[in-house]
């Protein structure tokens, strides 16, 4: 059968709209995968690392669907740390002050294929829910070993900012101590976010089960 010009024009048209209300819909499936894919690197830890003096530093930070109370209870849970980061043997307080405690910790540190295990012990003192500074007193396996941690939160949830500055008494080139710390502070930072999330995720599970009651 012969389509006269005029049909023609007509059916191209309906082809044309079709095709563009089909492209419409792919839009969200094809746009959806990658909103989730960047909003998920950018939510993962972000870790530098430098040379200070005879040292090395490091500063990493993330941002966690938490509210403050429970990453700073996670953050404070000297005693169970090894229970939720990998690198952590033993952590227990040893004392506690009014305004100080002390926290044994004993950890692997790892680069390559070599693994060392360190020991500190840890000054420590705490700005409730805002700041965690910590500065090891022991000097075994560390001439110089102090940081903090800092926690802010707004009404997306709470970010935290990790420092540490760190000399060991094992000769190494800088670039090795720079390596180990980006690889421990990295495996440190992912796993303590995992812990707050999983505690706020608990705490939002007996919220609802408290508000059906």
């Amino acid at each position: 059968m012969r389509i006269r010009p005029d049909r023609y024009e007509q059916e191209a048209g309906r082809n044309r709209r079709a095709g563009a209300r089909n492209r419409a819909r792919l839009l969200p499936v094809l746009i959806l995968p990658l909103a989730l894919a960047f909003a998920a690197r950018a939510d993962e830890p972000s870790v530098a690392v430098g040379s200070v003096g005879p040292g090395c530093h490091v500063a990493g930070s993330f941002r966690v669907a938490a509210s403050s109370t429970v990453a700073w209870q996670v953050l404070t849970d000297y005693d169970h740390i090894h229970e939720f980061v990998s690198s952590m043997k033993e952590s227990h307080v040893e004392r506690r002050d009014a305004d100080s405690l002390l926290v044994r910790q004993d950890a692997i540190s790892s680069f390559f294929i070599f693994h060392h295990r360190v020991q500190v012990l840890l000054d420590v003192r705490e700005t409730p829910e805002s700041r965690i500074t910590f500065r090891d007193v022991l000097g075994k396996d560390f001439r110089d070993y102090q940081g903090e941690w800092r926690i802010t939160s707004d009404s997306t949830g709470t970010r935290v900012n990790y420092e540490l500055q760190a000399e060991p008494h094992m000769a190494m080139p800088k670039s090795v101590c720079r390596g180990m710390l980006r690889d421990v502070a990295r495996d440190l930072l992912s796993q303590v976010r995992v812990e707050m999330l999983r505690r706020a995720s608990h705490e939002e599970s007996r919220e609802e089960e408290r508000s059906e009651r």
